[in-house]
């Protein structure tokens, strides 16, 4: 599986999540992982994109911001976008943050979302 459409193919498949595994750096609250995203992590060898989460995104989190949708596109030139949004609460979606990556080796060109709620990060199939 070397292209963008079986990794995403891949991940349409998981519905749901029996399993929360940890994702832990010194000094950061615990970031949970369902089925999904630890597949997405182990596959692409992408726990750089769970650091990320656990200390850019997960500060985010408040009783106003109690969900956050992270998508990761990634150009023909393998750099990345990561953003995080509030989703859309009437207004439009609202930019909570964003971060550049030079390279990557994700595939590319692609486009992965996640849901990040109560410290658990999932794909939108899981939630």
């Amino acid at each position: 599986m070397n292209n963008a459409r079986d990794l995403i193919f891949d991940l349409d498949a998981f519905t749901g999540s029996l399993n929360q595994y940890s994702h832990k750096l010194p000094l950061t609250p615990e970031l949970k992982l369902t089925d999904g995203t630890k597949y997405f992590a182990e596959k692409h060898g992408a726990f750089w994109f769970m650091d990320i989460v656990a200390t850019e995104f997960m500060p985010l989190l408040s009783e106003e911001e109690y969900i956050i949708f992270i998508q990761v596109t990634v150009d023909d030139s393998n750099s990345a976008v990561i953003v995080g949004t509030d989703g859309d609460k009437g207004d439009g979606p609202i930019i909570l943050h964003t971060r550049v990556i030079e390279y990557t080796d994700l595939p590319a060109p692609s486009e992965f979302k996640f849901i990040l709620t109560d410290g658990v990060l999932m794909l939108p199939s899981e939630y």
